[in-house]
């Protein structure tokens, strides 16, 4: 018998068997909570968009944005054939304007970050090494919005740079756009934080997939049905704060305040209210997302 056969060879008690398979404990370098974070994030950043993935899991983020982004380049091509021509998308009203494909993709990729991991019970590999429960919540998070964030700024690049490519004079039409990099920045950023928190916040609470993008779109669905009811049947002051329970509107005044300009036919456009009280709404609405996803992570089973 050779050394090998004997290590594997069973060792007969008057109870059982004891197999010695050979394996050994990890012995290389441990790099920590920081590392074990970062991994987390840039593995959930990945899952959103199914890389890695089998193609069935890249359908519905890519699909989706190739439609957020299939404006914006017909748009710049518009501006390209007709320089004078009135685009129907600037940085303003773009990402108002195309709020169903931002909150469809919430819906579709919250719950593959979160849920999955429930219902295949995994958090308590996550939570038996050098993760925390909150770093495994602000992972998720932070990928989601990151996804959100770069969902939101690719069809605000196209335009920056179709409006530079269409100019006769490049160098000085480059120059000219630098101010809008506030903006096409800056607007993503306030639409990607609070839909990631309330979209995560939501997935969070069940293991079942369907489930969580149900009621993601139910919130996004009643919301905007009821604010738009209220707004229209109220009287006085309630149909001017009505809208305020659609979370598009709360973005969308936010990004009037910081950055932009009213779009017509927002509803912030006809909402007397001053524009801060839409950022301290935004600001609230980020805050109790994330807040619900840390109690909901403190609390589950492992």
């Amino acid at each position: 018998m050779t050394r090998r056969e004997a290590a594997v060879a069973p060792r007969e008690s008057a109870t059982g068997a004891i197999y010695d398979l050979g394996y050994r404990g990890y012995d290389g370098p441990r790099l920590g909570r920081r590392a074990a974070f970062a991994t987390l994030f840039v593995a959930s950043l990945r899952a959103a968009f199914g890389l890695g993935r089998p193609g069935r899991s890249k359908v519905v983020p890519w699909g989706l944005s190739a439609i957020m982004i299939v404006p914006a380049a017909v748009a710049g091509a518009i501006q390209a054939l007709a320089p004078s021509g009135l685009s129907p998308f600037n940085y303003d009203n773009y990402l108002w304007d195309l709020q169903p494909i931002l909150a469809l993709f919430v819906a579709a990729q919250a719950p593959e970050l979160v849920s999955s991991d429930q219902r295949n019970h995994v958090l308590s590999l996550y939570f038996s090494h050098a993760l925390a429960r909150s770093d495994y919540a602000l992972a998720k998070f932070g990928a989601m919005a990151a996804a959100l964030f770069m969902l939101a700024l690719a069809p605000l690049l196209v335009i920056y740079f179709a409006a530079i490519l269409a100019s006769t004079d490049v160098v000085a039409a480059f120059g000219d756009q630098l101010g809008n990099l506030p903006q096409i920045v800056g607007a993503p950023l306030i639409y990607a934080l609070p839909l990631a928190a309330l979209g995560m916040a939501i997935a969070s609470f069940t293991p079942r997939r369907a489930y969580a993008t149900g009621a993601i779109i139910a919130v996004f669905l009643v919301t905007a049905a009821v604010g738009g009811i209220l707004s229209e049947a109220g009287r006085g002051r309630l149909s001017l704060v009505a809208p305020l329970i659609n979370p598009f509107v709360l973005l969308d005044g936010t990004r009037d305040w910081l950055l932009g300009q009213s779009i017509p036919d927002s509803p912030v456009f006809r909402a007397d209210l001053d524009l801060w009280v839409f950022g301290v709404l935004t600001a609230a609405l980020t805050l109790v997302g994330i807040v619900a996803v840390l109690w909901r992570y403190r609390r589950i089973a492992a």
